[in-house]
């Protein structure tokens, strides 16, 4: 059986909008119910949450089961990268890439020769443990894994049109709480300021062919209005974060419960 296409990548190259969510909870279910609920991809939150590598393993089996691309969003390390990698992930997501040499090494982590330098490996679950050629599997690698990265910092806002000229970048994203930080607005995500530079960042992805990816609030009173406006401008939208909803949805419940 041949490795299959990356259903995203297709679908952005279709010219087609994309759907996702974050996944804090390190719960393989959690993937699977999304998957069922009809999202096209999950971005799997091991920067910002406790995961372990069987975890992640077990939470890529299950958005394969529930025919749901896996996403991963993960830190610049090399070998984490790798791990994820292997175990099946579709595209990764990297925050906090403020230079173009940062940019360079991300590109570097992520792809095979003659695009990057990573590893190569010849029994990795990915490969169907050696079921799949060496040469198969990177030359598939190379040509489907979608590579993002997110611009969160003064210092990643000045250096945008080089980190951009960065061959092997396919889409870029904001990080608006780490943007409002470091305008000194934090916590303020929907400040002016911060909505300003936003626009400025996709507006040089865009410039530069790259797709936009942004994250949008499911509980905001204006979220269909949001929806509507973003999907003219951004090919990739995630629908918030699977513990925001969770958490949400049991605040709500209890408080109507009470109050009833």
């Amino acid at each position: 059986m041949p490795l299959r296409k990356n259903p995203v990548k297709q679908a952005l190259e279709n010219g087609q909008t994309v759907f996702g969510i974050y996944i804090g909870v390190p719960s393989p279910t959690m993937v699977e119910m999304a998957g069922y609920a009809g999202f096209d991809f999950v971005r799997i939150d091991v920067s910002h949450n406790g995961y372990d590598l069987p975890t992640i393993v077990n939470m890529i089996r299950a958005a394969e089961a529930s025919g749901i691309t896996p996403m991963v969003r993960v830190d610049d390390d090399p070998r984490l990268i790798t791990n994820v990698l292997e175990a099946g992930a579709m595209g990764l997501f990297i925050p906090d890439v403020a230079t173009p040499e940062k940019a360079r090494a991300v590109v570097k982590a992520v792809h095979f020769a003659p695009r990057g330098d990573r590893g190569t490996y010849s029994a990795s679950r990915v490969a169907r443990y050696g079921t799949i050629s060496g040469g198969e599997y990177c030359a598939w690698s190379n040509e489907e894994l979608l590579l993002g990265i997110q611009i969160e910092s003064r210092e990643a806002a000045d250096n945008l049109e080089q980190t951009l000229g960065v061959d092997g970048i396919d889409l870029i994203g904001s990080g608006r709480g780490d943007l409002s930080n470091a305008l000194g607005l934090t916590g303020q995500k929907n400040h002016p300021a911060v909505l300003a530079l936003e626009e400025k960042i996709f507006a040089a992805a865009r410039s530069r062919g790259k797709y936009v990816s942004v994250n949008l609030d499911p509980t905001a009173t204006t979220f269909a209005e949001e929806v509507a406006a973003w999907k003219k401008k951004a090919q990739v939208i995630t629908l918030g974060h699977d513990i925001t909803l969770v958490r949400r949805y049991l605040t709500d419940a209890i408080r109507t419960a009470r109050e009833s």
